[in-house]
């Protein structure tokens, strides 16, 4: 893992890799992470390279992930972008909170983004906030391994 803890106020996240996994099940993208997290996956699974907008609701109680879309890719090189935007709300006891939504989306020639599953609205971890980031997992440990080449991660603020 690979995070930046949210910048204020509104934000694009936006990457260009390269995924080039060696074995099934290994995956690697862009992360929304604290209690709860979601993420746009590279998986190598058995159809190939399949991206995934994928979210786990209560992780810390080890809830299991939910795939919210999913989409076939036929190269191994792509930009994949979240936009956070950040609000206040007020919550059952009067008390006001901050409110992120993030809306995932991804790019083949990195000028047209595609809109990809649900929005999801991030909630701090216990200790570590809510962040953005880069990941890159195998699913057990082997010695031959694939690898992401990630040419650049840049955080924009978003203009009113």
């Amino acid at each position: 893992l690979l995070l930046q803890k949210f910048p204020a106020p509104d934000f694009v996240a936006t990457t260009k890799m390269t995924f080039s996994p060696c074995k099934k099940g290994e995956r690697a993208g862009l992360v929304i992470m604290g209690l709860d997290y979601a993420t746009l996956t590279i998986e190598n699974d058995e159809n190939g390279l399949t991206l995934n907008q994928i979210e786990c609701l209560n992780a810390d109680k080890n809830t299991p992930e939910k795939t919210n879309a999913s989409v076939s890719l036929s190269q191994n090189a792509i930009f994949l972008r979240v936009t956070v935007t950040q609000s206040k709300v007020i919550n059952k006891d009067g008390i006001t909170e901050p409110k992120a939504n993030c809306s995932f989306s991804y790019s083949i020639d990195g000028k047209s983004f595609s809109s990809l599953g649900e929005v999801f609205t991030a909630r701090e971890g216990l200790w570590i906030g809510a962040k953005v980031g880069l990941f890159c997992m195998r699913p057990k440990a082997i010695n031959d391994s694939g690898y992401v080449d990630v040419d650049w991660f840049r955080i924009t603020a978003v203009k009113e």
